[in-house]
């Protein structure tokens, strides 16, 4: 696959997290789980096609996401969706990497993007919930509607982003 359908992808992926998934989220969990389909696309374009990839989508769609939903601090997304996206590409580049690990990497990379963007946010006294309530409330089930998702599409996004690293790789040659 190509760049032509990665993109489109990634914009029917935000406009799913962004439209019916907060449908989808039983009332009493409504705006306390935030779904980040377009980051767990980008941690798999880092494992898969290679980091510089994984920056670029990471921080275009963070910058779309800082505009249409977070206005008063923007960066904060797209600078973390773009850097923890890239770390992963760089600390798992040229592995072969099973499913389970891939998942374990994509845990991790989602709780420290909510722990950092919450850190950044409680810096700048956006917020002013404790950490221990954020986890429990907001990033413990946010990161459960991840990893299922990341379980979900792991088979179409490896195959999406390891086709393009191998004919990339071809091309090199």
């Amino acid at each position: 696959m190509n760049k032509k359908l990665v993109i489109p992808l990634m914009v029917l992926l935000f406009m799913l997290e962004t439209t019916v998934v907060p449908w989808l989220i039983p009332e009493p969990m409504y705006g306390r789980i935030a779904p980040h389909f377009v980051f767990v696309a980008a941690l798999y374009a880092g494992l898969y096609a290679g980091r510089h990839q994984a920056l670029l989508l990471g921080f275009f769609f963070g910058l779309v996401q800082d505009i249409v939903f977070y206005g008063h601090l923007l960066g904060v997304h797209s600078l973390l969706m773009g850097v923890i996206a890239y770390l992963t590409g760089l600390l798992l580049e040229g592995k072969r990497i099973p499913m389970l690990t891939a998942l374990a990497v994509i845990g991790l990379a989602c709780f420290l993007y909510d722990a950092a963007a919450y850190g950044v946010y409680r810096i700048f006294r956006v917020t002013h919930e404790t950490f221990e309530f954020v986890l429990l409330h907001s990033i413990a089930p946010s990161l459960f509607l991840q990893i299922g998702f990341a379980l979900a599409v792991y088979v179409p996004a490896r195959r999406l982003f390891e086709a393009k690293a191998k004919k990339n790789a071809d091309e090199a040659e």
